[in-house]
């Protein structure tokens, strides 16, 4: 390993060779196919692609948080420390926050916001009377003028709003230095999709460096996040900044002139199907631009400009 990669390794989460196999009675099924990638430190960086290319798969496996049938294979690292799945859930919560997508079902209807919190709070070790006095610190920092009446409330006493928002101070509960937000304005209208970007950014009053934003919601993407990598059929095709401003890869090009504001330029042909490992690139069959080569080997990450790393034989 080079030097310049050693370091990288040090400063953010680095994956390598990362598959993640899920071995289901009606066949195996790959979510995550050898991915080699790396989030950088004292960024926002958002994770995007289309429903199933396995975007919460690679967050979950980051945190621990796969079920039993799921194989794993590949090396993941936090600060250059590995992270296997028994020391990613030791580290959930202290060094790596989560805030899970549908606040509805992600909160426990039958306990108070209270409770949520004080369980959120649990590894820092602090006797009751401090854990609720902490609950209330929190809960006024993300904005709640009165504290006391949301924790007596349940989270069906809240609006979509209210409920995110106690789900990001649980996710900060620890001051952890990294957040993982999966879909964080699944489900919720413009105004709340607003209210939701700004709680996210408040994050760094609480000593979050660094975020990793799984996201269908471009918009938010857009103005929320440092950094871009795009996902397809299980593998990162493309890393780097101003990613919607200007794409390189192939794939990327055709997501966004999809989009709505782009005038639905339909993509060809269709995503391969769950667990389908193809030889090449992945995209190949839906490229405009690809030759034989592309079927049949699968590209390199390259970097064709300063901050961006994409894997297409167009770069090499």
């Amino acid at each position: 390993m080079t030097g310049a990669a050693e370091q990288q390794r040090i400063n953010g989460i680095t994956v390598e060779e990362l598959s993640v196999i899920f071995r289901l009675p009606e066949g195996d099924v790959c979510a995550v196919d050898s991915v080699s990638t790396h989030f950088p430190e004292g960024k926002i960086t958002g994770l995007i692609g289309e429903s199933g290319c396995g975007k919460s798969v690679l967050g979950l496996a980051l945190l621990g948080l796969l079920p039993p049938y799921a194989s794993v294979a590949g090396e993941m690292y936090l600060d250059g420390s590995p992270l296997t799945p028994e020391t990613a859930r030791k580290r959930l919560g202290t060094e790596i926050g989560l805030i899970p997508q549908s606040p509805s079902d992600s909160l426990n209807p039958a306990r108070t916001v209270s409770a949520q919190l004080q369980e959120a709070l649990l590894p820092l070790k602090l006797g009751r009377k401090q854990r609720m006095m902490k609950a209330r610190e929190l809960l006024s920092a993300f904005g709640f003028p009165e504290p006391e009446r949301i924790l007596r409330a349940y989270p069906h006493e809240l609006s979509g709003g209210m409920q995110q928002r106690v789900l990001c101070a649980a996710g900060a509960a620890c001051s952890p230095r990294w957040i993982l937000a999966d879909e964080p304005t699944k489900g919720l209208d413009r105004d709340l999709r607003s209210q939701v970007r700004e709680t996210l950014l408040s994050l760094r009053e609480h000593g979050v460096k660094s975020m990793l934003v799984i996201t269908h919601d471009l918009p938010l993407a857009r103005s929320l996040c440092d950094t871009m990598a795009v996902m397809y059929a299980g593998q990162v095709l493309e890393l780097g900044s101003g990613i919607l401003e200007k794409p390189l890869h192939p794939y990327t090009r055709s997501f966004l002139a999809a989009l709505p504001e782009n005038g639905f330029q339909s993509m060809p042909g269709v995503a391969p199907k769950a667990g389908e490992r193809l030889p090449g690139c992945p995209f190949a069959p839906r490229c405009p631009i690809a030759v034989p080569r592309c079927h049949q080997e699968r590209p390199p990450a390259c970097s064709p400009e300063p901050g961006k790393t994409v894997r297409c034989f167009q770069y090499v």
